[in-house]
């Protein structure tokens, strides 16, 4: 059974989170290019390309997932991300140290 999760980027422009939002799909798809990753738009009324991303994980590791996200999140200086579930947060704030968290976030009962 396959999860959705959102993926936004916290205390950064549009313009900001949409550069972490392609770079951080392409970084995904590095891990498993079998995951279906695509840009989302926060709000429908803009013209950005997609300041989140939208993440369907099937039997996809959480963990190698989480470890991929944490190392992006270190290589893109400090940046924060939250992680949604069906509309629901389940992870905010995450740092590059939080990979269990991250992991956590991605578990089938936050959904």
């Amino acid at each position: 059974m396959n999860e959705q999760y959102t993926i936004n980027f916290i205390g950064v422009s549009t313009a900001q989170a949409g550069r972490y939002a392609e770079n951080l799909k392409h970084a995904i798809q590095n891990i498993d290019p079998n995951l279906q990753v695509e840009r989302k738009r926060a709000r429908n009324d803009t013209q950005d390309l997609g300041a989140s991303l939208l993440l369907v994980l099937g039997t996809a590791s959480a963990s190698a997932i989480a470890k991929g996200i944490a190392r992006w999140i270190a290589k893109n200086g400090g940046a924060r991300i939250e992680i949604s579930a069906n509309g629901t947060v389940v992870a905010s704030n995450l740092e590059s140290g939080d990979a269990a968290k991250i992991a956590a976030a991605f578990s089938p009962r936050n959904k």
